[in-house]
């Protein structure tokens, strides 16, 4: 049998045991910590206080919130969320397509990533083309968007126009965080993707924001 001390020396022992192994485990009253992370952002959710600015006879979506902050030939500013690189994708594709002759270098050294191959390709063309003035019933009005990928760094957005003729057009563009701020990745032309397709309408599940006009 043995002896009070001995029982008292060993539930001592046990009992530091025990403390230092729910300190380490976090398992004691009061030690469970969340291990919920942030809420994932909301890819429907449309940019708040939009109103509309027309260019090149193309009214764009500009958000008091999500940018762009800075206009003047390009679009900048945009902010670091799915809504950002949502409106970033439309001003930079359709500022791509329709840049005047005096102004599409400064479009393109703002609204492009730089040093990739879609980007390369485009300046090439464009120094051997002159733009023209746009055929009103050519112009895309802006029927809304979806976000098909979403990452802090890079964004997938099929952003949809409408036309006269009641066509509707799908665009499939991609932005990455580039520098601080949302651009536009134009695809490599050796890889021969194609970024535009007729759809029969604007999908139910796309973010709509002619509504807002």
């Amino acid at each position: 049998m043995r002896r009070p001390s001995t029982r008292r020396a060993l539930g001592t022992l046990a009992a530091t045991a025990a403390a230092a192994l729910l300190a380490v485990t976090g398992c004691g009253d009061g030690g469970h910590e969340s291990t919920t992370g942030p809420a994932a952002p909301d890819l429907n959710r449309a940019p708040a206080g939009v109103h509309w600015q027309t260019w090149q006879g193309v009214a764009l979506p500009v958000s008091s919130t999500d940018g762009p902050a800075d206009i003047d030939a390009a679009a900048t500013g945009y902010s670091h969320t799915p809504q950002g690189a949502a409106l970033a994708a439309i001003q930079h594709s359709i500022r791509t397509m329709l840049a005047p002759d005096d102004s599409w270098p400064t479009i393109a050294a703002r609204s492009l990533v730089p040093l990739s191959p879609g980007a390369d390709a485009w300046k090439l063309t464009r120094v051997l083309v002159s733009k023209i003035k746009t055929d009103p019933a050519a112009v895309p009005r802006i029927a809304g968007y979806k976000i098909t990928s979403w990452s802090p760094g890079r964004a997938a957005v099929t952003v949809y126009t409408t036309y006269s003729d009641a066509s509707v057009l799908a665009s499939d563009t991609t932005v990455t965080w580039t520098a601080g701020d949302w651009r536009l990745l134009l695809p490599d032309p050796a890889a021969k993707i194609v970024t535009q397709h007729d759809v029969p309408a604007v999908p139910a599940d796309a973010v709509r924001l002619e509504a807002q006009r």
